[in-house]
């Protein structure tokens, strides 16, 4: 019977554990998902900024060569932001991942016998 008990307790102290875990993990899910909804809102603001800018140095363009040269530095500026844009993202993401798991993988015993 004391048994029964123990293996009670444990059963209601695990559950209570994981659900503190999932919880955390929740919690920690949505501040990585708004930090990286900043991100690409910064990022796009930044985007459209650019394009403004681009077209109100096309208009003062005084023939096509000019034109295709201000087209060809905006361009390679635009490749340029989006790539870095593109490794702010993915590292925010990659946070975000990594921040909401661990609750869930913390405490976990690997199959060697040692706590991760």
């Amino acid at each position: 019977m004391n048994d029964t008990k123990t293996a009670e307790k444990r059963v209601k102290e695990t559950a209570r554990e994981d659900s503190e875990r999932v919880q955390e993990s929740s919690s920690r899910a949505a501040e990585g998902l708004r930090d990286c909804q900043t991100t690409i809102l910064l990022a796009t603001q930044a985007n459209i900024n650019a394009i403004f800018e681009y077209m109100q140095e096309a208009l003062k363009a005084r023939s096509l060569p000019e034109l295709v040269q201000i087209s060809t530095k905006h361009c390679q500026r635009q490749l340029e932001t989006m790539t870095e844009q593109a490794k702010e993202i993915t590292g925010a993401a990659q946070k975000a991942v990594t921040e909401s798991t661990r609750p869930l993988t913390s405490g976990v015993i690997s199959p060697f016998g040692q706590t991760s």
